[in-house]
């Protein structure tokens, strides 16, 4: 299964969540670090796939709700840098189907995506 993560370059979380994934089995990553080649990468990617987005900033999660539509409906994984109502809440009007903070560390995230692959192989 292929996935695509998005995060802000300067974004410490980054690395801790790569680290996570890295360890799901038959699954490959492509990090990307800007809005145009997320966009460019969801056009190409292929229908079991998986978009995380790694979100910094309430500006960047207000920017994917004005541009929703280039999401192609795509899977995706949204993990908020907190737990404040405001961003929850905006976060639930992307449709995420599994959302997540920062701050519980990326084992459930590994844990979703693992399953996400073992429902493909089925």
């Amino acid at each position: 299964m292929e996935i695509i993560v998005f995060s802000n370059r300067d974004n410490s979380q980054r690395d801790l969540l790569l680290r996570e994934i890295s360890q799901v089995s038959d699954l490959s990553y492509r990090m990307t670090f800007d809005f145009d080649t997320l966009f460019d990468a969801i056009k190409m990617m292929p229908p079991d796939g998986v978009v995380v987005l790694l979100i910094s900033s309430e500006s960047e999660i207000d920017f994917f709700i004005s541009n929703r539509k280039r999401l192609f409906h795509s899977r995706c994984i949204l993990i908020l840098p907190d737990e404040e109502e405001t961003l929850i809440s905006k976060g639930c009007s992307l449709y995420p189907r599994y959302m997540a903070q920062t701050d519980d560390g990326f084992w459930d995230v590994a844990a979703v995506l693992n399953k996400m692959v073992n429902n493909a192989k089925n």
